[in-house]
């Protein structure tokens, strides 16, 4: 392993956030797995995306290109190494993932 590889670790103690809604972006290489917030918006007579935060990831093949979709989306890079991989059918059975 070279000095510029990332070391990552299946997670198997860390789950989803239980009342979260979850929202995933496939980047061709694994998913971003994000915890969406919105709020209902009286004046637009529907709910409104109010933040969005990186929790993890799942079913990675390649982390360089992780690494390249975080940084091409202003996230900071050393979550790969700090942020759990969930398990894919766990996303699935939260309705996050239906592929």
């Amino acid at each position: 392993m070279s000095a510029y590889e990332t070391q990552q670790e299946e997670s198997n103690g860390d789950e989803l956030p239980a009342s979260a809604r979850i929202d995933v972006a496939d980047t061709g290489a694994g998913l971003l797995v994000f915890e969406v917030d919105a709020e209902y918006r009286e004046h637009l007579s529907e709910r409104v995306e109010i933040s969005k935060e990186l929790v993890g990831f799942a079913d990675v093949d390649d982390w360089s290109a992780i690494r390249d979709a975080l940084r091409n989306r202003g996230l900071g890079v050393g979550a790969v190494t700090n942020l759990p991989v969930f398990d894919l059918d766990e996303l699935r059975r939260r309705g996050g993932y239906a592929q």
